[in-house]
Protein backbone atom coordinates (compact mmCIF):
# COMPACT_ATOMS: atom_id res chain seq x y z
CA UNK A 1 0.00 0.00 0.00
CA UNK A 2 1.26 3.40 -1.08
CA UNK A 3 0.26 6.54 0.66
CA UNK A 4 -2.74 9.02 -0.93
CA UNK A 5 -0.70 12.20 -0.08
CA UNK A 6 2.27 11.27 -2.24
CA UNK A 7 5.62 9.10 -1.92
CA UNK A 8 8.72 10.56 -1.04
CA UNK A 9 11.83 11.37 -2.76
CA UNK A 10 14.98 9.44 -2.40
CA UNK A 11 18.18 10.64 -4.19
CA UNK A 12 21.57 8.98 -4.89
CA UNK A 13 24.49 11.39 -5.75
CA UNK A 14 28.32 10.81 -7.36
CA UNK A 15 30.35 13.32 -6.61
CA UNK A 16 34.30 13.46 -7.05
CA UNK A 17 36.29 15.51 -4.15
CA UNK A 18 38.93 18.08 -4.80
CA UNK A 19 41.94 16.36 -4.62
CA UNK A 20 41.14 13.16 -4.77
CA UNK A 21 44.14 10.98 -4.89
CA UNK A 22 43.18 8.58 -8.18
CA UNK A 23 41.46 11.15 -10.42
CA UNK A 24 41.57 9.42 -13.45
CA UNK A 25 40.46 6.37 -11.98
CA UNK A 26 37.38 8.68 -9.87
CA UNK A 27 36.95 10.06 -13.50
CA UNK A 28 36.23 6.47 -15.01
CA UNK A 29 33.95 5.20 -11.98
CA UNK A 30 31.87 8.81 -12.86
CA UNK A 31 31.70 7.90 -16.78
CA UNK A 32 30.60 4.33 -15.57
CA UNK A 33 28.29 5.47 -13.27
CA UNK A 34 25.84 7.52 -15.33
CA UNK A 35 25.86 5.28 -18.31
CA UNK A 36 23.38 3.37 -19.75
CA UNK A 37 24.93 -0.42 -18.22
CA UNK A 38 25.09 1.32 -14.92
CA UNK A 39 21.01 2.59 -15.38
CA UNK A 40 20.10 -1.38 -16.53
CA UNK A 41 21.78 -2.64 -13.43
CA UNK A 42 20.29 0.60 -11.02
CA UNK A 43 16.93 -0.32 -12.43
CA UNK A 44 16.82 -3.38 -10.86
CA UNK A 45 16.34 -2.18 -7.29
CA UNK A 46 15.23 1.61 -8.29
CA UNK A 47 12.06 2.36 -10.06
CA UNK A 48 13.58 5.79 -11.67
CA UNK A 49 16.95 6.47 -13.05
CA UNK A 50 18.71 9.33 -13.70
CA UNK A 51 18.29 7.84 -17.57
CA UNK A 52 14.44 8.13 -18.24
CA UNK A 53 13.18 4.88 -19.36
CA UNK A 54 15.87 1.94 -18.30
CA UNK A 55 14.30 0.93 -15.46
CA UNK A 56 12.55 -1.77 -15.84
CA UNK A 57 9.25 -2.34 -14.01
CA UNK A 58 10.20 -3.47 -10.88
CA UNK A 59 7.94 -6.38 -8.63
CA UNK A 60 5.03 -4.53 -6.41
CA UNK A 61 6.13 -1.62 -7.43
CA UNK A 62 2.74 0.77 -9.73
CA UNK A 63 3.41 1.97 -12.78
CA UNK A 64 2.83 5.14 -12.32
CA UNK A 65 5.10 5.11 -9.31
CA UNK A 66 6.87 8.38 -10.59
CA UNK A 67 3.55 10.20 -11.03
CA UNK A 68 2.94 9.02 -7.55
CA UNK A 69 5.83 11.25 -6.27
CA UNK A 70 5.16 14.21 -3.89
CA UNK A 71 5.38 17.31 -6.27
CA UNK A 72 8.57 18.72 -5.02
CA UNK A 73 10.66 22.58 -5.81
CA UNK A 74 14.35 21.61 -4.91
CA UNK A 75 14.99 24.58 -5.22
CA UNK A 76 12.33 26.11 -2.73
CA UNK A 77 13.78 23.27 -0.64
CA UNK A 78 17.47 24.14 -0.97
CA UNK A 79 16.80 27.89 -0.22
CA UNK A 80 14.89 27.11 3.11
CA UNK A 81 17.18 24.15 4.36
CA UNK A 82 17.77 25.59 7.52
CA UNK A 83 14.20 26.18 8.27
CA UNK A 84 13.26 22.77 6.84
CA UNK A 85 15.90 20.96 9.52
CA UNK A 86 14.84 22.99 12.57
CA UNK A 87 11.30 21.93 11.86
CA UNK A 88 12.27 18.49 11.14
CA UNK A 89 14.10 18.67 14.81
CA UNK A 90 11.52 19.96 16.35
CA UNK A 91 8.91 17.48 15.11
CA UNK A 92 10.90 14.07 14.97
CA UNK A 93 14.55 14.50 17.02
CA UNK A 94 12.41 13.04 20.09
CA UNK A 95 11.52 10.24 18.16
CA UNK A 96 14.98 8.87 17.62
CA UNK A 97 17.87 6.89 19.32
CA UNK A 98 20.00 8.95 21.82
CA UNK A 99 23.44 9.32 19.99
Amino acid sequence: MFPKEGLGWDLEAFAIHTGTKKLDAAKKLADWASSKDAMMLYGKNFAITAQPGLAPPLANVPADYEARLVKMDFNWAADNRERILAEWTKRYNSKTEKK
